[in-house]
């Protein structure tokens, strides 16, 4: 299995999930096994993706399914803040890491495309040319 500790933004989207873990711990009971538990989930699941498309040689398709999971998780985090069950400074913070996450997703996943569309060119090349032998 690939390291994954190293990536920036695994570190990121770690950090992120302690970040919801101990919001949604103050969150009222009304609230915390409904919509905190998604929050949960959301944030473990991007951060399960992140380690799934460190250890898979397409990750397009998996880096696409972690920018859903972020965009789903910010969708939820306002609603937590519209709920005022998240305090405005909670809900920068959480926003910032967000914004921090998508930059680094984005920057990845053009490199995936990049390398993806490069590798796609060269299937067709004959051996000598793509060594530079030719």
């Amino acid at each position: 299995m690939a390291r994954y500790n190293h990536l920036p933004i695994f570190q990121s989207g770690y950090d992120l999930v302690l970040k919801i873990y101990r919001i949604t711990h103050h969150f009222p009971r009304e609230y915390k096994y409904t919509l905190g538990q998604k929050l949960k989930d959301i944030s473990a699941d991007f951060l399960d993706c992140i380690v799934t498309a460190n250890s898979q040689e397409h990750k397009t398709a998996v880096l696409n399914e972690a920018r859903t999971r972020l965009e789903r998780l910010r969708i939820h985090v306002r609603l937590a803040h519209d709920l005022k069950i998240i305090t405005l400074a909670g809900y920068e913070s959480i926003c910032r890491s967000l914004e921090e996450l998508s930059r680094q997703l984005s920057g990845w996943l053009e490199w995936s495309l990049t390398t993806q569309h490069a590798q796609t060119e060269n299937i067709g090349e004959p051996e000598s040319r793509i060594l530079g032998d030719a």
